[in-house]
């Protein structure tokens, strides 16, 4: 899959790099279920969930990954991965 298509940006690369994230693959929330997330990456669509620190450390909603959001992970098998980090957002829709 070409992340380009998905709004992949060179900055999200450099994001990753300086914040000692270049082990994790980068990958676009597609879709939310309750606790589940699709995510899509250059190797392909994935079913993932947060790390408990991320859980746990989460303040309000916006602490959790959002549709459209960027996130760095970790690919576990061919269908499941898990979510370490939310990238920067630039932009963002509130109600």
């Amino acid at each position: 899959m070409n992340l380009e298509k998905l709004g992949h940006y060179p900055e999200l690369e450099k994001y990753l790099t300086e914040n000692q994230l270049s082990d994790f693959s980068a990958g676009r929330v597609s879709a939310e279920h309750k606790e589940r997330f699709i995510v899509r990456t250059a190797k392909g669509e994935y079913e993932a969930e947060i790390t408990g620190n991320l859980r746990f450390s989460a303040q309000s909603g916006e602490d959790f990954p959002a549709v459209g959001d960027w996130v760095a992970l970790t690919v576990l098998d061919d269908d499941n991965a898990i979510i370490h980090k939310i990238l920067p957002r630039f932009s963002t829709f509130k109600r």
